[in-house]
């Protein structure tokens, strides 16, 4: 487990315990952390790094988890929402497959007193208690100074480019698009790259 993952699923382990405001002795009793997960469609990494990092985390720090995958279905997504918040759940851990959805269980576990947190995906107009993920604007600006690294590498003055960016509901392709469009725009802007339709 890499650091930095081991320090971000820790992270979630401390929110949790100190959201649901329980001693190690009575976590169980009090609840548990509902995690979502998206889907295993748009990035493997959910179900074989995610998952893992996750449980591992709050097992090392004595906290009951439920990890379900919506397995990109919005209904689904609803219906596991749901049956945690019926079954006890006093925080949930949301990686939203849309902002509209995402809002909606947020609203309704906020009527419940339940805290919830967007782990990786921002949900926008949401009421998440936290969200935690990385500063994906500057992911976006390591992008396009790769891109320039590797043409300047290459020796090359002048290139087409394309830039293929992510669905337009996803907060994330936004930032990574402001990032890589700070570095690459002042070279498309002076010609010297061609952006390509």
């Amino acid at each position: 487990m890499t650091k930095r993952r081991l320090a971000i699923t820790a992270a979630f382990a401390a929110i949790a315990i100190a959201l649901t405001g329980c001693s190690k002795a009575d976590k169980a009793a009090d609840g548990f952390v509902g995690v979502i997960l998206p889907d295993a469609a748009s990035s493997n990494r959910w179900e074989t790094a995610d998952r893992g990092f996750l449980q591992a985390a709050f097992d090392a720090a004595g906290v009951k988890v439920d990890i379900q995958n919506a397995n990109g279905d919005k209904a689904a997504f609803a219906t596991i929402a749901d049956q945690m918040l019926t079954a006890g759940a006093k925080v949930l851990i949301l990686v939203n497959l849309d902002s509209d959805s995402a809002k909606a269980v947020q609203d309704k576990a906020a009527a419940q007193g339940v805290k919830t947190i967007d782990y990786d995906r921002l949900t926008l107009n949401g009421s998440a208690s936290y969200y935690v993920s990385f500063d994906n604007q500057a992911v976006g600006q390591l992008q396009g100074e790769g891109i320039k690294a590797c043409l300047d590498a290459a020796g090359k003055t002048s290139a087409r480019i394309v830039y293929l960016n992510g669905s337009p509901t996803d907060n994330n392709a936004t930032l990574f698009k402001a990032g890589y469009d700070s570095v690459l725009r002042p070279l498309i802007d002076s010609k010297a790259y061609t952006l390509v339709d």
